[in-house]
C-alpha cells in the first residue's frame, strides 16, 4: 500500500527548509493527516527542532505525527551486510588487512541508496496518510533522485543476468584453486537486485504527480535564486513534479527605512525576479521570524501562519513536466526546463532510448511504445520548453 501523500523539501543549505518541513507536518497532523517527517539529511536536526530525544525507529512527537531520522549506518548493517562481507572478503583476498578491507568495503554512495531504500518502506508500509521528507540540500538531493531514474531498470537486469551466468558456472568454478574464493555467493546478488528494484520503485513513486511532489526553499537573494532555477530545471528533466516554491525570511516592508533599507530593496528585486522564473508554480512568501519555532505548538502556529486555512498536503501546482502531442505522422515530446542555456543543451538517441543532456547532468528516458521505431528529425528550445519531433515508424 502506498502513501496517499508524499513531500519533499529540499534547498540550499541554511534557508529554513527543516523548519518548513516540521510546520507542514505539524499542521497537517492536526488536520487529521497521521503524519510521518523523515529526515534524509545526514545532519539530522528534527530532535532540537522539536526538542525531543529520538531513537533508531520512528518516534511520535504529538497526535498524529511521528518522527524519522534515518540511521544510516544501522541499515548497512542490516540490508547491505551480504555485499559488504564479499567486498571485504574480495580485498583481504587481495592483500588488504582485514580491518582496514571492512572500512574501505562500503561502495562510494551506497549509504545514500540505503537511505532511499528505507524511505521506500516507509512510504510503502502504508501506516500513513502523509509522508514529509526533509531532504539534504539541494546538490545532494538532485543526485538522489537521480539514482532513482529509468537506468536502474537496466542496472537491474545487468544484475539478473550477472546472477544467472554465475549461477550455471559456480559448480565448476568452485572446484578451482585461487577462483572460490573471490566467486560472490547468490545472496550478494539477491541483496544489490532487490536494493535496485527498490530504487526503482521509489522512483516511480516520486514522478506520480498523484502522489508526490517536491517543494522548493529557497531565501531571496541572488545566490539561492540562481541555484533554486537551476534545481528546478533539473527536476523537471527527470520528471520529478514540483507544486511550490517557499520563499522564507523576507524582510517586512517596514524596514524599508534605515539600516536594513538596502537589504530590503535587494530582497524584493529577487522577489520580483522569483515571480517571474516560476510563472507556473505556486510560491510563498514566508516572512522572517524573530526566533526559529521549536516544539509542536511553535511550529503549528507558523504553519498556519504560512497555509493560512489551505490543506497543506494539498498539490499547489499541476504543471506536468513532460506531455505528448501528434501532428500527422509526426510525434513531439515536450519538456519543461525553465531557464536553461540551450548553449549547454544537447539531445541524441540510442536504440530506444532519449538521451537529454542539460549543463553537467544527463538524463536516459526509455521512449514509450508509440515511439519505439520512430528517429528524432528535430529538436527546438523555445519559451523554458524543449520540443522533440520523432518522424514516421520505420518500415
Amino acid at each position: 500500500m502506498v502513501a496517499m501523500r508524499l513531500i519533499l523539501y529540499t534547498g540550499k543549505g541554511g534557508v529554513g527548509k527543516s523548519s518548513l518541513a516540521a510546520a507542514t507536518a505539524v499542521l497537517s497532523a492536526r488536520r487529521g493527516a497521521k503524519t510521518l517527517l523523515v529526515s534524509s539529511d545526514r545532519a539530522h536536526n528534527l530532535a532540537d527542532i522539536f526538542q525531543l530525544r529520538l531513537s533508531e525507529d520512528s518516534v511520535e512527537a504529538c497526535d498524529n505525527l511521528w518522527l524519522l531520522e534515518v540511521n544510516v549506518l544501522r541499515e548497512i548493517r542490516e540490508h547491505w551486510g551480504p555485499v559488504q562481507d564479499y567486498f571485504a572478503q574480495f580485498l583481504t583476498y587481495l592483500g588488504m588487512q582485514s580491518v582496514v578491507a571492512e572500512e574501505v568495503a562500503l561502495v562510494p554512495g551506497m549509504d545514500e541508496l540505503l537511505l532511499l531504500t528505507r524511505i521506500l518502506r516507509e512510504v510503502e508500509g502504508g501506516q500513513f496518510d502523509t509522508v514529509i521528507i526533509d531532504c539534504a540540500p539541494t546538490g545532494t538531493t538532485l543526485q538522489l533522485l537521480t539514482m532513482t531514474d529509468s537506468s536502474s531498470h537496466k542496472f537491474k537486469q545487468l544484475v539478473e543476468l550477472e546472477r544467472n551466468i554465475l549461477n550455471l558456472i559456480r559448480p565448476v568454478a568452485r572446484r578451482i584453486r585461487g577462483v572460490k574464493e573471490i566467486l560472490p555467493e547468490d545472496e550478494v546478488y539477491q541483496s544489490l537486485g532487490q536494493m535496485v528494484e527498490n530504487i526503482g520503485r521509489l522512483g516511480e513513486l516520486l514522478k506520480n504527480p498523484q502522489v508526490s511532489s517536491i517543494r522548493l526553499v529557497l531565501n531571496p537573494d541572488s545566490i539561492a535564486v540562481a541555484e533554486t532555477r537551476r534545481s528546478f530545471t533539473y527536476l523537471s528533466l527527470f520528471g520529478f513534479p514540483v507544486d511550490a516554491i517557499l520563499v522564507n525570511k523576507v524582510l517586512p516592508e517596514e524596514l524599508a527605512t534605515g539600516y536594513f533599507a538596502q537589504l530590503v530593496q535587494l530582497q524584493q528585486r529577487e522577489l520580483r525576479a522569483i515571480e517571474n522564473s516560476f510563472l507556473a508554480t505556486r510560491l510563498f512568501h514566508i516572512r522572517h521570524l524573530e526566533a526559529s519555532p521549536l516544539g509542536p505548538d511553535s511550529l503549528a502556529e507558523f504553519g498556519e501562519e504560512i497555509y493560512g486555512e489551505e490543506d497543506p498536503g494539498r498539490f499547489f501546482s499541476t504543471c506536468r513536466s513532460v506531455t505528448f502531442g501528434k501532428d500527422g505522422d509526426f510525434v513531439h515530446l515536450t519538456f519543461v526546463l525553465p531557464g536553461l542555456d540551450k548553449d549547454n543543451l544537447d539531445v541524441g538517441q540510442k536504440e530506444n532510448d532519449l538521451i537529454i543532456t542539460a549543463g553537467d547532468h544527463f538524463r536516459v528516458l526509455q521512449l514509450p511504445d508509440s515511439l519505439v521505431g520512430r528517429d528524432i528529425t528535430g529538436a527546438k528550445y523555445e519559451e523554458d520548453r524543449l520540443v522533440v519531433s520523432f518522424g514516421g515508424r520505420q518500415q
